[in-house]
């Protein structure tokens, strides 16, 4: 007989959890009867998407947040098992003709696309919004099934974009994984957890900066004050367009060594294909 530490046990088990969550996203229903591709991602191939998600955390409180969790599971030997959910929403081969997409045709859709296929903030774009639809749709039946199994997870942009730039569901233009578990006490919005991603003066800019809506005073005379601190209607400050060169100089300087790694992780998958 032997004692097993029931944390450690349930960790274990994370791999068949994610394997439910697969199975309920290629089985969810669709409208666009889309293509939902779907990736399980572990062990030593998890660790670069996460090094990369604490380097675009520098200059992303939110993704910093998420870094912060995934990291503390690691180092608690309760790793995250990411779930990859994938689609390519740049053809439509539906001829709807519907316009959701800014276009008056599937076609007028497919000839841009083709040709200007760019990306955004986080995936390649334009999309077909019925295969969004899909993708979506997909996501959620694979997040119920994994918390109807009595795991935490987590949709997350940042995860399915960079595992998108490591070579992740290729062909693909829009990802998001879903971080599953780790098991714990709603770890991915739980205090103790969140306490390192930032402290109070950082939190307050931060929501200044994504929110400043929430601090303007009477607007009345079209130039109203910002409530930047506590004796702001003495000493008023005013919303004025500015450069952020030291901001931008953060970002160039995480994005040369984001690019760095996907390089790297790019060499070492060429290698195993040789294998």
């Amino acid at each position: 007989m032997s004692v097993i530490d029931g944390i450690l046990a349930a960790n274990e088990d994370l791999l068949n959890i994610a394997k439910v969550g697969a199975s309920a996203a290629l089985r969810a229903p669709k409208v666009a009867n889309s293509n939902i591709r779907v990736e399980i991602v572990t062990g030593e191939d998890l660790e670069p998407l996460v090094e990369i998600v604490g380097i675009a955390g520098e200059t992303n409180a939110f993704v910093n947040g998420d870094y912060v969790v995934a990291s503390k599971a690691s180092k608690a030997g309760t790793p995250i098992v990411e779930l990859l959910i994938g689609v390519d929403a740049t053809v439509s081969d539906l001829a709807w003709n519907c316009g959701g997409c800014g276009f008056a045709t599937c076609a007028e859709f497919n000839r841009y696309a083709k040709e200007h296929k760019s990306s955004g903030n986080f995936m390649l774009g334009p999309s077909c919004q019925w295969k969004l639809m899909d993708h979506g749709i997909a996501l959620a039946y694979a997040a119920a099934a994994i918390s109807a199994m009595g795991v935490e997870c987590r949709l997350q942009a940042d995860f399915g974009s960079i595992g998108l730039l490591l070579g992740h569901l290729e062909g693909c233009s829009m990802c998001i994984g879903i971080s599953v578990g780790p098991y714990g006490e709603s770890v991915w919005y739980n205090r103790a957890y969140s306490v390192d991603s930032f402290n109070m003066a950082e939190h307050i800019q931060f929501m200044q900066n994504t929110l400043p809506q929430l601090f303007v005073a009477f607007v009345g005379d079209g130039h109203p004050p910002f409530k930047s601190g506590p004796v702001w209607a003495k000493e008023p400050k005013y919303f004025k367009p500015m450069e952020a060169p030291e901001f931008l100089a953060k970002k160039q300087d995480a994005g040369a060594r984001i690019g760095k790694i996907i390089e790297r992780e790019m060499v070492k998958k060429a290698a195993k294909k040789k294998k």
